[in-house]
């Protein structure tokens, strides 16, 4: 896959094709396909819930005998992968049964990334209920306006109540270390120090990923956030973005969004509530996982020292900029030396209704159908909207945009990097759209040397 992605023929992935292509996937497969597997990771063989789950009525051909086969091998594969975890939970985090100092956590991180990629699979076997009606993309449950607005009638008179939280390292649980290929991997674990998340259930803990060279120490962290929808932890791979950075000598931690993987939401596939739940649950991961990087940041300076840089794409660029707008509230200790900014936006309104993605979704008319304007979501959006100018130097971020990028639109990501007066040299524009983006920091590592090189600066 190295190989394939620095080929020339690669580089025809890193182009404004890739994301017309993929929101048609996405839309007629992949959303539909994920909302029918998380209903039946509620509902285990019960069709009856099943059908209450989805959201919208099956089609009448899909008697309760035909859908509890399919329910019946699907929920097998939910246990496996519900037993992995909790194996692998227990000995690298909780002390462990008799005997399991001599268990190889290692091996029970690839069986549990194994049986992982097993249930995340499981949404092929729902393809036939996309016909004769195709379900929906999402459960949606979006927040009244006025029981929200009242919810958050402290932060929106004071924005910094929701960033100024404790931060507490001494909470933070470090995993056994096992090794995997050229690198050794920890885990970490903590409450959540984000009030808010503490009410989201299955996001109240924070998981990351700590990933070294095997050989030879590192010089520098990078904390790094994934895409909306992406849980790279449960898959089995021979080489993920951790392990590539982590070969040119960096330290990576790689928290676990809320919502996401090992801090999924019963009932819902990775990412749904971020917008199927919206604004609410958007406006808590935003707020609450910049101060988990926070935390994570204090921790790394106490537990290793070096300088410590941030990096957020697509949805997390969302948590890197506030970071950037708000780390001046926090202890010296948990500020970043450098953030990098990748398939940013500047408004959350604007993603909201005009993005590529989110139209798409149908979240604006989900929205509208609530209760929703412009102008109510402009009015809470300003919490997790970039400030007028950052709490971090400018001449410590970077930004990497895609000029074709309709999703999280290319003209707001560039009015904050112009608004934050960055420097030139630290502005990568390139002539592809969202879906490309990662593919192209595959194959140019330019934008990374940039951020080592302000990190070492600063």
């Amino acid at each position: 896959m190295d190989v394939l992605l620095r080929s020339p023929l690669g580089g025809l992935l890193a182009r404004p094709w890739l994301d017309r292509a993929g929101l048609f996937g996405l839309e007629r497969w992949y959303f539909p396909l994920s909302r029918l597997w998380a209903a039946a990771n509620a509902a285990g063989t019960d069709s009856v819930r099943f059908r209450e789950e989805v959201g919208a009525p099956l089609g009448a051909v899909w008697t309760d005998r035909r859908l509890r086969g399919v329910l019946e091998r699907h929920a097998a594969q939910s246990r496996t992968a519900a037993q992995a975890r909790s194996a692998w939970e227990t000995a690298l985090f909780d002390g462990g049964a008799p005997g399991d100092a001599f268990v190889d956590a290692g091996l029970l991180d690839a069986r549990r990334r194994a049986a992982g990629s097993r249930h995340m699979a499981m949404r092929a076997a729902f393809y036939p209920l996309l016909f004769p009606r195709r379900p929906p993309a999402a459960r949606w449950r979006i927040d009244a306006p006025a029981a929200l607005e009242d919810d958050l009638a402290a932060p929106l008179a004071e924005p910094e109540r929701l960033f100024r939280q404790p931060l507490d390292v001494a909470a933070v649980t470090v995993s056994r270390p096992f090794e995997r290929g050229d690198v050794r991997e920890r885990w970490l674990r903590a409450p959540t120090p984000a009030n808010r998340l503490r009410r989201r259930p299955g996001s109240e803990h924070l998981y990351a990923r700590l990933v070294e060279p095997r050989h030879g120490a590192a010089a520098a962290t990078l904390v790094l956030g994934s895409g909306l929808g992406l849980e790279l932890e449960l898959l089995t791979l021979s080489h993920d973005p951790a392990t590539r950075l982590a070969a040119q000598g960096w330290r990576v931690i790689e928290p676990i969004a809320p919502y996401h993987g090992l801090r999924a939401t019963p009932g819902c596939y990775g990412g749904e509530p971020f917008y199927a739940e919206a604004p609410g649950a958007a406006i808590d991961l935003v707020a609450g996982h910049a101060l988990e990087w926070a935390l994570l940041v204090a921790w790394c300076r106490a537990s290793h020292g070096g300088p410590v840089a941030l990096s957020g794409i697509s949805m997390t660029s969302f948590v890197a900029q506030q970071v950037a707008s708000r780390c001046g509230l926090w202890p010296a200790e948990a500020r970043p030396d450098a953030v990098m900014l990748i398939s940013h936006s500047g408004s959350m309104e604007d993603v909201t209704f005009d993005g590529a993605l989110t139209l798409s979704l149908g979240l604006d008319q989900a929205l509208v159908k609530a209760g929703w304007s412009r102008e109510t979501l402009s009015r809470l959006s300003r919490l997790v909207d970039p400030a007028a100018e950052p709490a971090l130097p400018p001449t410590r971020i970077v930004s990497v945009l895609g000029e074709t990028d309709r999703w999280l639109p290319f003209d707001d990501g560039l009015a904050v990097a112009t608004a934050w007066r960055l420097p030139p040299a630290n502005i990568f524009r390139y002539p592809l759209g969202h879906l490309g983006m990662p593919v192209q920091l595959m194959r140019d590592a330019a934008p990374f040397e940039r951020l080592r090189q302000v990190m070492e600066a600063a």
